[in-house]
């Protein structure tokens, strides 16, 4: 079994997932600029009996200094509705909101767009998946030379009163948030589903069955849990035109 995933990249700005179903078990497909493109594309693999989960990503931040070509989440969520209105099924849509910026004007916004997606009746029918910003040392200078000093000082991480502003600014909404390599971000009472963005939820989402002797982290990154059968269907290894100045690819 293999399932397919466009990290490497954005599935609305690089179709070239569509030709690689046929190779696939199911897919996910990952974006930030839903267009009405994409959607046609995603509705045809649909009709025509492809397994797939759409991840809509929505950070808050689009059209700000930090992604610059990514629209704003009012225009995301508007897409995603209209996906759904077309056809597709609410219980195979994911809001992923990736990555959440741990500072107040960031969590504000977080919780703008939940709060719209609530109103918008997209919540609480689909998960949330969500991530909090990695601070790589090109992702700093980056912030330098938009003029302002790194989030978490010289750290890769947010500090612990971050998470916990994360948690404390979460737990408003009777939802849970689904996560991966987030290990710092855990509490008794369930707000936090550690799952990998490619996991057995996924599979019985999708009417699959998962090989008993499947593999959790094959990519060896501190805390992932994603499945052994996750494979990549982008082949892009630089910033996409989205141009987030928080992407992890350096040029």
């Amino acid at each position: 079994m293999k399932i397919g995933i466009t990290e490497r990249g954005d599935a609305a700005l690089d179709f070239a997932w569509y030709d690689k179903l046929n190779t696939v078990s199911g897919a996910i497909l990952i974006t930030k600029g839903m267009t009405d493109d994409f959607i046609e594309k995603v509705l045809s693999a649909y009709n025509n009996g492809h397994k797939l989960i759409v991840h809509a990503t929505c950070t808050g931040w689009g059209q700000s200094i930090v992604e610059p070509n990514v629209p704003p989440y009012p225009t995301q969520l508007s897409q995603l509705q209209k996906l759904i209105q077309k056809g597709f099924p609410i219980e195979q849509c994911v809001l992923r909101i990736d990555p959440i910026f741990p500072t107040k004007n960031g969590l504000k916004r977080v919780c703008e767009l939940l709060d719209m997606a609530f109103d918008m009746k997209l919540l609480p029918k689909m998960r949330v998946r969500i991530s909090v910003l990695d601070e790589y040392p090109h992702v700093k200078q980056r912030f330098k030379e938009l003029g302002f000093a790194p989030i978490y000082g010289s750290s890769f991480y947010a500090p612990k009163s971050m998470m916990d502003d994360v948690c404390n600014t979460l737990s408003r909404y009777d939802i849970q948030f689904h996560t991966c390599a987030e290990p710092y971000l855990n509490r008794p009472d369930g707000l936090f589903v550690h799952s990998g963005c490619v996991s057995k939820i996924d599979l019985h989402i999708l009417g699959l069955e998962p090989d008993p002797n499947m593999k959790t982290n094959m990519q060896n990154r501190n805390g992932c849990l994603c499945l052994s059968c996750k494979t990549e269907l982008l082949n892009r290894k630089y910033p996409c035109k989205h141009q987030c100045k928080y992407c992890y690819w350096k040029s």
